[in-house]
């Protein structure tokens, strides 16, 4: 045997080492895709638990269900406290509706999180809000909302009829 045929020898097992380091390689890709794919749920699920988390703070509590029953009852900074409620609500879904084409299994969440937002909107001071604050938002939402509110009979019930905390009544103080 010559240099000559151990080379030819060398060459063909060299040929499948580097099919098997792509091998690898490739199935290493898959499966870094895959972990960022859930890494990215668990980040757009965290960041709704933190949104709410908002409302233990009992000054920004009672300011929300303020808003949501009567807009018009707050001060500018408590509407301002309102506001960065709500809006980060709608920007967190806008992050959402952005990332469902690449994250399908965001769907189901996406439109729970659309009912909060519709139940929102459906009360009288989340409609007065919306109303003033809704050129902030992408088409995407907008679009997305307005879809939703076509049929009337398919929308979840508001805030304020639905979970009796977000009323107001005789017993609470401010």
């Amino acid at each position: 045997m010559t240099y000559q045929d151990l080379g030819a020898i060398g060459e063909f097992l060299g040929f499948f080492a580097v099919l098997a380091t792509l091998g690898y390689l490739a199935q290493q890709t898959r499966v870094s895709q895959r972990a960022t794919r859930v890494q990215s749920v668990r980040d757009v699920l965290n960041d709704f638990q933190l949104l709410w988390s908002n409302l233990q703070n009992p000054t920004t509590s009672a300011v929300v269900r303020t808003a949501v029953n009567d807009w018009d009852a707050l001060s500018y900074n408590e509407q301002m406290i309102a506001h960065s409620f709500f809006v980060g609500l709608l920007v967190h879904l806008t992050n959402a509706l952005e990332l469902e084409e690449h994250l399908p299994e965001l769907g189901t969440f996406i439109v729970g999180w659309e009912d909060n937002v519709l139940g929102m909107l459906q009360t009288d001071g989340g409609s007065k809000w919306w109303a003033q604050a809704n050129y902030l938002f992408l088409p995407i939402v907008k679009e997305r909302i307005a879809k939703r509110t076509i049929d009337p009979k398919r929308l979840p019930p508001a805030w304020t009829a639905g979970m009796k905390w977000w009323t107001l009544d005789q017993h609470d103080s401010r």
